[in-house]
């Protein structure tokens, strides 16, 4: 009866890490996916990983406090995973959201019932993303940063150490440097239009400017931004490449 009791709890331990990481990983958590699968893949996942931690006969105290706070414990290995993952995807919202403000854009927002409001220009760059993260394998990380965890991290075993907290503040550097990389062709077009109006209005100051540069702004900042797009594909390809190897490396700490 123990030893049914043992295959119960560390499959449960199991279920709830990887259940807390694929509702945190991207794609995997996003809100099309539904609740039903997200659950389904983390049992399927738990079943997988069964046999391999298993073999490693770990120490499970059998007693009620010790196994509520090893849940909770992979519950959080689990979501810091999926979020450090997910920051990259943060950045590429940011980029959206700048370049909506330089288009003047902000003010017809879309709602995302991930998200809450959301500026059409960072929803399309977001889907944009996810396509490349599928192409590049990115889901193929996820799974492996999960693999990965049970050795840096095993059961009952999470310590997040100040070398943790260095990997995460770096990766979250990362959402700034994403976010002003993505917007930057924009940025500079917009910039650009901003110094032709203002000479406009010094050379033919009965020109309304103020009224013509709402249509020409967002004029230059698409005809930019799809000018852009292939070259937008590429950086974002070569910064989750790296990206990635980072996030393993966060792992790795924990």
């Amino acid at each position: 009866m123990e030893l049914y009791v043992f295959q119960f709890v560390l499959f449960l331990m199991l279920f709830l890490r990887t259940t807390s990481l694929i509702a945190m990983a991207p794609v995997f958590g996003h809100v099309a996916v539904p609740v039903q699968v997200k659950v389904g893949l983390g049992a399927f996942m738990a079943f997988v990983l069964y046999p391999v931690l298993a073999a490693r006969t770990p120490h499970l105290d059998l007693q009620l406090a010790p196994l509520v706070i090893m849940g909770v414990q992979e519950v959080l290995t689990g979501l810091f995973i999926g979020f450090a993952m997910g920051l990259i995807f943060s950045g590429v919202r940011a980029a959206g959201e700048l370049i909506g403000f330089e288009l003047g854009l902000s003010i017809a927002t879309a709602f995302d019932p991930e998200t809450g409001p959301n500026n059409v220009i960072g929803a399309f760059l977001y889907l944009v993303a996810m396509l490349v993260f599928l192409l590049v394998n990115g889901h193929h990380v996820v799974l492996q940063a999960l693999v990965l965890s049970y050795d840096a991290v095993p059961l009952n075993g999470l310590v997040f150490g100040g070398a943790a907290v260095d990997r995460l503040v770096r990766l979250t550097g990362l959402v700034f440097i994403v976010a002003v990389q993505c917007a930057a062709p924009v940025i500079v077009a917009s910039f650009l239009v901003n110094i032709a109006l203002a000479i406009l209005s010094r050379v033919a100051p009965a020109v309304n400017v103020f009224i013509v540069s709402f249509p020409v702004k967002i004029a230059v900042g698409m005809l930019v931004l799809m000018t852009s797009a292939p070259f937008l594909v590429f950086a974002f390809k070569k910064l989750l490449g790296g990206f990635q190897e980072q996030v393993l490396q966060f792992v790795r700490v924990l």
